[in-house]
């Protein structure tokens, strides 16, 4: 019997997958997160496969595929997600993830990625194979990964943008510097960018400001 785990914040995705695999004699659903403090901190090592959303409120599962697989050496991570993006296929693939995988999978195709990447195998469904394709050859996919943030980091956000500095936003918002500085840095993970001018650029491509 294949252990595996879920870390999604949308419950009805995790309640979903485990009603899908309830009666499966060969995979067993034992742990379900919804965010990634939670995966760190309690992801059993008795877990064989992670089902990983790549869109989470505290960060994102590109990035942390990379630091659960340096945590957990032995563990198989599936990225199951809406977002069908070239580029956040490619990144989570390259730290490390051996499937990927569509929210509206089907419950045969979600249990034969399981038992392939449970024996070291990749997966990677017809459609995510012609996604990666089309753009070796340059034809783009344009769904794109937005990330969540929260009312707090739209607002800073959108004054980073505007070029204001941290104690002209400390000020503005009614917060401490060293809150302002707090919500920059889970800004930057969150976008996955290095620095503010990462965060202007990536805020106007994505209009999230």
């Amino acid at each position: 019997m294949i252990q595996i785990a879920i870390t999604d914040d949308h419950v009805i995705v995790s309640e979903g997958i485990k009603t899908m695999l309830k009666t499966s004699k060969e995979i067993e659903l034992i742990q379900s997160f919804e965010n990634l403090k939670a995966t760190f901190e309690n992801l059993s090592d008795t877990v064989q496969v992670l089902l990983l959303d790549i869109n989470l409120p505290d960060g994102n599962g590109i990035s942390a595929c990379k630091e659960l697989l340096q945590k957990h050496p032995h563990l198989k991570i599936i990225a199951l997600t809406n977002f069908e993006d070239s580029v956040f296929i490619k990144q989570i693939l390259k730290n490390g993830a051996m499937g990927y995988l569509l929210k509206n999978t089907s419950k045969k195709e979600l249990t034969q990625a399981i038992i392939d990447v449970n024996e070291g195998k990749r997966f990677l469904p017809k459609s995510i194979s012609d996604i990666l394709l089309n753009h070796s050859i340059g034809l783009e996919n344009l769904n794109t990964f937005i990330p969540k943030l929260t009312i707090r980091e739209k607002e800073i956000l959108t004054l980073i943008v505007r070029e204001f500095i941290t104690e002209e936003i400390a000020s503005k918002l009614f917060i401490s510097k060293k809150t302002v500085e707090t919500h920059r840095s889970n800004l930057i993970q969150k976008l996955g960018v290095k620095n503010v001018a990462g965060l202007v650029r990536v805020a106007m491509e994505k209009d999230l400001v």
